[in-house]
């Protein structure tokens, strides 16, 4: 899947449609696009938010375990991974979802270290 260049956003329920419409309601609670607006120190402590960035990064191994960390405890966002790995237990349908729901952020990504910008 890709993305068309112009794009200024990704709508997640046309991704999760064409690859599979069950798991949008799960991701939507999951993914995280902006990432580029949040400093990496917050993303580093932050389970959920490094969840999003490893797929980002496309460390899906990462990405496996945190949500086989997060499906195994007893958090608020627990229930989403839960019900994540329920439909999609070794998250390929998310891995897919979320290299085109991420292409943009990563561009974004890319241009905000190529130019030096600070994250506040």
């Amino acid at each position: 899947m890709s993305t068309v260049r112009e794009e200024r956003y990704v709508d997640l329920k046309k991704i999760c449609d064409q690859v599979n419409p069950e798991i949008f309601d799960t991701l939507s609670w999951i993914l995280l696009l902006n990432l580029d607006l949040i400093p990496k120190e917050d993303i580093e402590v932050n389970p959920n938010l490094s969840f999003s960035y490893l797929l980002l990064q496309q460390d899906y191994e990462g990405a496996k375990k945190i949500a086989n960390d997060f499906a195994s405890g007893d958090t608020p966002f627990s229930k989403y991974y839960k019900k994540l790995l329920e439909i999609d237990p070794k998250l390929g349908k998310t891995i897919e979802i979320s290299e085109t729901f991420f292409a943009l952020a990563k561009r974004r990504i890319e241009l905000i270290e190529k130019l030096g910008i600070k994250q506040l």
